[in-house]
């Protein structure tokens, strides 16, 4: 054969299967974080859950009910993968794409791309992430093929019983991964490429940007509208306009006088500040950073040891080469210095996929750019194209960490393991309601493939985008921007962004009315924050989506394989956006009883028509939910169902490095709720938890530690002590209560 085959188990989780080309050096992947433990042998071998059949350039696989045949061969410095694909399975997974939630049938590119005004079907996009479970009626199973070049992926588009994987690059590393549920694949997923990172609190809020807000003093007359305005905001993003003729790490001098003042201020009003950081590094031999990159060989170079020069935002332009340790170090020192000089918070990573303005599709192809590893061997870029803004976040992380902070980076570019630093928005989307729709789409199938913290523009970015022969022109209305609001409230990263040169659509650019229900929304987003956070901290620690698909909570039903326009926030709601003009739209809820979070009426399994008025949209929460919500200062509420259910509350100061944190333990069972006591409590950890609980009527009989209690016993102040109102039970409690209804 033009190959060898190397077969691992990785432990009782993954196995992998290793295929290089003969006479090739290898080269280590940047994705996964655990080693193998144990080589197989040709023949068969039984090992933990696994049955592995491994014969010259095949494997069979069983695990869980599940198996896989795979088929390997090289060719025309090509590695393809071939596997059976079942009348009966579906696929999903893929990161970061413009297809429905379930991928059977479609063909795919692994190519990070400039995707600038992207539509449904648009391939590639920014992310790649060549992951994809395959379930059925028994189980589900993972493949991964881990490779950084470019990767077409065929699921089932060409042969109808058959997958393949075509890798354009003479190393392969393919894993295997079991279930046997979907989430047990996803979770052991994460544990591969690596849990996300635990990001600071401050990202939970409302995050506001432009292309761009100039000068010095527009920024800051935006945070105060905000303030003014009485909206939630924690964040301000400047993009490309405030650098010296699109030179990283510098300042506009004429635009941001006094950037140390700008961020003195936005600090002062509680908002923190992000800049944009692109990969381009202006070739200028005036210019410190391109004198440091050219002196300390850190820029990439082409074959022959020249310098390799793109056209970027700066003009020609150079590129880091992130691929070596001594130039990550260097940009992390470059990072590190402009956080700490002016007070910067957080930073945003664009065009790193990388872009360039002088090449098919604005994305640098190239095989005469090469790139030195650690080890100082040189590969060309196209063999490690899809790693490079990994490692350029990589690289920012450890700068931010150096700076003494908890590290924000959002990223528009990834590959596998981008959760361990960054998080991902959906790039240059366009305002319009196909893309509502699609945005909620591309979300999911991220989520699942390992990238938890996630969001889309609100309100669509671009307004102007080539194509039919001229400039398609998008509208952004009230009804629009309040419907995309609806739903992103509930996502990680909530922010709104558009281009330069299109109407603003701030919260409050439509006037008093969309304004309120916005600023209603953003009431409720703030409520949820000690939900999202503990899902945070749960995603961190155990490797779980924070927003799910429903394959993701109920596997067994039929009914959700192809559901991709509803989504679970955590174990306990489940948003049904409204993604048409209208007031209303069909929901359907899996098995179980839940309850319309705002009229408090109780629905069982299957398709329901929902009122849907703007401003409201359909949240249902699960028989035995435990949200916790912010309520008054001190006190922590928890929104509660009645039933059978368990969650761990987890908080810390919201910005120190490596916080431990404080949690709090929260079950239910039947009409019994145990508020367990905070195990490492901090000085302003609540002392006080107000339970929310949705009744269908008032308890004859409360009591709190076995003793009754009546309405006189809980004083709340403000209002009225505790009691009972429109289907919901209002009762203050102490940490380490339990509390039981009759």
């Amino acid at each position: 054969m033009e190959f060898s085959m190397k077969v691992n188990l990785i432990n009782d989780d993954a196995l992998k299967v290793s295929v290089i080309k003969s006479g090739s050096k290898y080269r280590e992947s940047p994705a996964v974080v655990v080693k193998p433990s144990v080589e197989l042998a040709s023949g068969e071998n039984r090992l933990g859950p696994w049955l592995v059949k491994v014969a010259g350039d095949s494997i069979d696989v069983s695990v869980n009910n599940m198996s896989a045949a795979l088929r390997f061969s090289y060719s025309n410095d090509q590695i393809i993968v071939r596997g059976n694909l079942g009348l009966n399975d579906s696929v999903y997974g893929l990161g970061e794409k413009a297809l429905p939630l379930n991928r059977k049938r479609f063909r795919v590119t692994m190519w990070n791309t400039d995707a600038y005004g992207y539509r449904y079907g648009s391939d590639p996009l920014y992310v790649s992430i060549p992951f994809f479970i395959i379930t059925n009626k028994n189980g589900a199973i993972g493949h991964f093929a881990d490779s950084t070049a470019k990767v077409i992926i065929d699921l089932g588009a060409e042969k109808e019983n058959e997958f393949t994987v075509i890798v354009n690059d003479y190393q392969l590393d393919y894993y295997i991964i079991r279930g046997p549920r979907l989430r047990d694949v996803v979770t052991r997923f994460i544990n591969l490429t690596g849990k996300p990172t635990l990001m600071p609190k401050w990202v939970l809020g409302h995050q506001q940007s432009r292309y761009s807000y100039y000068p010095q003093d527009r920024v800051i007359e935006v945070i105060k509208a905000f303030k003014e305005k009485g909206l939630d905001n924690t964040v301000v993003y400047l993009d490309i306009h405030y650098m010296d003729g699109y030179r990283i790490f510098t300042w506009n001098k004429d635009r941001f006088p006094n950037p140390i003042d700008l961020a003195k201020v936005a600090h002062e009003l509680g908002v923190k500040l992000v800049t944009i950081v692109d990969p381009y590094i202006k070739v200028d031999p005036n210019y410190q950073v391109f004198k440091e990159g050219i002196n300390g060989n850190h820029l990439s170079l082409d074959d022959d040891g020249g310098l390799s020069i793109i056209q970027g935002w700066p003009g020609k332009s150079a590129l880091p080469d992130f691929f070596n340790r001594e130039a990550r170090e260097w940009w992390a020192s470059l990072i590190e210095r402009w956080v700490k000089e002016y007070g910067i918070d957080g930073i945003w990573l664009d065009m790193n996929e990388p872009a360039a303005f002088d090449y098919p599709n604005h994305t640098v192809s190239s095989k005469t750019i090469t790139h030195r590893l650690d080890d100082g061997s040189r590969v060309p870029h196209d063999f490690l194209h899809n790693a490079y803004a990994l490692y350029e976040a990589m690289a920012t992380y450890d700068g931010l960490v150096k700076a003494g902070k908890r590290p924000f980076i959002l990223s528009r570019a990834g590959y596998a393991g981008i959760q361990r630093y960054a998080a991902v928005w959906t790039g240059d989307n366009t305002s319009n309601w196909e893309h509502l729709r699609l945005q909620l789409q591309i979300l999911l199938g991220l989520s699942i493939s390992g990238v938890t913290f996630i969001g889309s523009d609100v309100g669509g970015f671009a307004k102007y985008v080539p194509g039919g022969g001229g400039n398609m022109l998008f509208t952004l209305s009230p009804e629009l921007l309040v419907r995309w609001y609806e739903w992103a409230i509930f996502f990680p990263l909530l922010r709104n962004h558009a281009s330069i040169g299109s109407p603003d659509q701030e919260p409050w650019a439509f006037g008093p009315r969309t304004l309120e229900l916005i600023k209603n929304l953003l009431r409720l987003r703030a409520r949820l924050t000690p939900y999202l956070y503990s899902l945070m901290w749960l995603s961190h620690v155990n490797g779980e989506p924070i927003v799910r698909p429903l394959i993701y909570e109920y596997p067994n039903d039929e009914e959700v394989i192809n559901i991709d326009d509803e989504f679970m926030l955590g174990p306990f709601m489940l948003i049904a956006p409204v993604l048409t003009s209208g007031n209303a739209r069909e929901v359907y809820l899996p098995e179980g009883e839940w309850v319309n979070m705002w009229s408090g009426e109780v629905l069982s399994k299957g398709f329901h028509i929902i009122d849907a008025p703007l401003g409201k949209p359909p949240v249902f929460l699960r028989k035995g939910s435990l949200i916790p919500m912010q309520e008054a200062q001190g006190v922590l509420g928890v929104l509660t169902v009645l039933g059978e259910g368990e969650f761990t509350v987890y908080d810390d100061d919201g910005e120190s490095p490596s916080p431990t944190p404080s949690t709090l333990s929260l079950r239910i069972s039947g009409e019994s709720i145990n508020v367990g006591n905070w195990v490492n409590p901090m000085p302003q950890s609540p002392s006080s938890i107000l339970l929310e609980v949705y009744v269908n009527k008032e308890p004859g009989k409360v009591t709190v530690n076995d003793i009754e209690v009546t309405k006189a016993r809980f004083a709340i102040e403000p209002g009225p002590p505790s009691w009972y109102m429109d289907k919901m039970l209002y009762i203050r409690v102490m940490p380490g209560s339990t509390v039981k209804l009759n």
